[in-house]
């Protein structure tokens, strides 16, 4: 797999799960006498280290200190660690991903909908009721998010911030990070001319014992932009307790637009609901009918418009008048179309609108058609003698009490 991914998708980040990986620690270590002490050193070699070089350090101590040189398996993972130690990923934005949610959540997706024995008929039938429940449930959370608040667990004008532009599931974690600042205390202060640099003490439990953790946070005072070590904000895209801590440390009372990410905004359309989909009664939705009658029309006149240069650029003129008049921004531009100049939604608009449109239409599917199975078939199957002699005496049972029932209804 890691040799097709890098050729069909040389750009993009290939990743392994680390909690399948660190499951496997029973089965390898578990013939170990210090197992214990191994499965912990490992633990926090993995999850407390917060860069390369604390990782290359630890690792050589761990196996200098268990005798470990000669573990095929251990080898294989240092070799690949770069695709799966956090903190050798940590760089990249993964939204928080550590394992291997795809699955999972495809599992819970289909969850009380589909089980082993549906038919591939009611299969098609059941993915539509559970992708109208899916679509039911994220209308709900927007509903939520607009109508309703999460209250501020502090009087902090940065708190109340996030508080205005994110879900109320993001700010929930936006929250936490709030709360475990008072875990949070700066040590150290270097100031320069370009940057501010804090040495910030984490106190937490690791292991029922009090552990300390540093980080360094680099502020720019006149920017305002701010980096920790521990990468929080790269990697999930939430701003970190330390950072938070420089924040109030500098009387910041607004952070720069750049750690307000628009993916958790509660103030944006999704446009993805404007698309059709099989679920959806285009009878209740009007906007939705607008929305494909002026595709429609705009594919139309892109059509004509294309086969001459001139009058490309004509277009593109227009277009750019009537999207200053309309309102709409090149930020939310940017989100509907890609680098390449292509709609980032795949779906077709047809040549002409139907008349029965938005009228609901009911799709027969079928299910396969029963293929004559290779072999013996199952009816004419040999038999042991015990399980024929098992077979008759259930015949002779049966046979005994029907006759039995008879005859009771006719002496009644």
């Amino acid at each position: 797999m890691t040799n097709v991914i890098e050729q069909v998708f040389p750009d993009t980040r290939h990743r392994w799960c680390l909690w399948h990986i660190m499951k496997k620690l029973p089965e390898k270590f578990s013939a170990y006498k210090e197992y214990n002490h191994i499965k912990s050193a490992i633990n926090k070699l993995v999850y407390d280290c917060g860069s390369p070089e604390d990782f290359e350090s630890g690792w050589k101590a761990l196996l200098s200190r268990h005798g470990l040189f000669q573990n095929e398996w251990l080898c294989t993972m240092y070799d690949e660690k770069q695709k799966w130690v956090p903190c050798f990923v940590r760089n990249y934005f993964w939204a928080g991903m550590s394992t291997t949610q795809k699955s999972e959540g495809m599992n819970a997706f289909f969850d009380g909908f589909i089980n082993s024995s549906t038919t591939f008929q009611q299969f098609v039938a059941q993915y539509d009721n559970a992708l109208r429940v899916k679509a039911q449930k994220e209308i709900q959370g927007d509903f939520s998010s607009l109508n309703t608040t999460v209250g501020c667990g502090s009087q902090s004008p940065i708190e109340r911030q996030f508080q205005q532009e994110y879900t109320h599931s993001k700010f929930e974690e936006v929250q936490t990070e709030f709360r475990s600042r008072m875990n949070c205390f700066i040590k150290e202060i270097v100031k320069d001319n370009i940057l501010n640099t804090y040495t910030v003490k984490e106190e937490r439990m690791w292991e029922g014992k009090c552990v300390d953790k540093f980080h360094k946070v680099e502020f720019d005072p006149i920017t305002k932009h701010i980096t920790c070590s521990c990468l929080l904000f790269e990697f999930r895209g939430i701003i970190c307790r330390h950072s938070l801590l420089v924040f109030g440390q500098e009387d910041v009372c607004s952070v720069p637009s750049k750690y307000v990410l628009r993916r958790w905004s509660k103030n944006i359309r999704r446009r993805h609901t404007l698309i059709r989909v099989a679920n959806i009664n285009s009878n209740l939705e009007p906007t939705m009918q607008r929305y494909q009658s002026l595709c429609k029309t705009f594919y139309e006149i892109v059509e004509v418009a294309c086969e001459s240069e001139p009058v490309c650029n004509e277009l593109e003129k227009e277009l750019r008048l009537l999207r200053k008049k309309f309102g709409c921004s090149s930020m939310l531009t940017n989100n509907i179309v890609s680098d390449g100049g292509k709609l980032r939604y795949d779906n077709v608009v047809p040549s002409s609108i139907p008349e029965t449109v938005g009228e609901s239409v009911d799709l027969l599917v079928r299910s396969p058609i029963a293929v004559k199975r290779k072999g013996r078939p199952r009816t004419n199957r040999m038999k042991s003698a015990v399980e024929k002699q098992t077979k008759k005496g259930k015949s002779a049972s049966t046979q005994k009490t029907s006759r039995t029932s008879v005859e009771e209804c006719v002496s009644i």
